[in-house]
This record gives C-alpha cells, structure tokens and sequence, in this order.
C-alpha cells in the first residue's frame, strides 16, 4: 500500500456527533486538489478486491485501469469517466432504507474521502483510497 501522506483526519463512529461534514471536505477538495492526480482506491468488505486507478489531469480523467498490484492492471487510455473524487464522495454520501454509513474518514490537506464504510443488512462494504499521488498523471505512480 502506497503512503497517502498526511491522512485520517475527519473520522467519526456516526452515532451521536452530528454526522460527517461532507460539504465541508468536498468543497476544500474542489479549493485545494491539484492540477493533476494519481489515484487508486479498492472495496472493501464484501467488495473487497476490486480496485481501480486513476489518472487526472485538469477536469479529465487521462487514463484509468482496474485490477490489483498482485493481478495486473488493464487499462484504457482517455475513458468516459467522472473526477474520480466526486464519484467516492457520491458513493460514500448515498444510504438507502438497506445502507448506512459506519465509518468515514478525510484526507486533513485536501479534504477527499479516504475511507468509508456501509452496513447494508448483515453485509458491510465500502472503499479506501490506497494510494493518492499529487502533481503528477503518471498512472504508474499508484500501480507498483
């Protein structure tokens, strides 16, 4: 697993604080992301396994692949894919009657979801950046 730097800063067990500040960190990752990022986040619990990477570059997600450091990666040049940040903070922000969020965690600099949890019925999942490189679209930096 890749250092994320300076990480887990917002943490909350959701009962009884007040819920995360979601608007708070999304809007200090739309002031503060940089210019260019490499990415890669992988599920966790029952989807745990699955993983995919990023790279950004302006608004525009330059190439992204999916796969796992032990399996290999396949990748696509220029796919049709949303901010991958947006996407996790939507993901961690949706419940439903069958799902609720468990656990989240921020990055303290620029405000994205690093970690999150949902229990959905007896089964739990959810999402963890393992790898976030700034200032750079070298998709590489996140796949060794």
């Amino acid at each position: 697993m890749k250092t994320l730097g300076v990480v887990a800063m917002g943490y909350w067990l959701l009962t009884g604080c007040g819920g995360p500040d979601f608007d708070g960190n999304r809007a200090k990752w739309r002031t503060d992301r940089p210019e260019e990022y490499v990415i890669s986040i992988c599920g966790t619990g029952f989807a745990s396994g699955d993983c995919t990477v990023a790279a950004v570059s302006g608004d525009t997600v330059v190439r992204s692949g999916s796969g796992a450091p032990d399996r290999g990666w396949t990748f696509a040049e220029m796919p049709e894919q949303a901010d991958p940040v947006e996407a996790l903070f939507d993901r961690a922000e949706l419940e439903s009657d069958d799902c609720e969020l468990t656990h989240i965690e921020f990055d303290e600099r620029y405000g994205y979801v690093t970690d999150y949890a949902m229990r959905c019925g007896q089964e739990g999942s959810g999402e963890e950046v393992t790898c976030f490189q700034p200032d750079t679209s070298d998709v590489t930096r996140c796949t060794e």
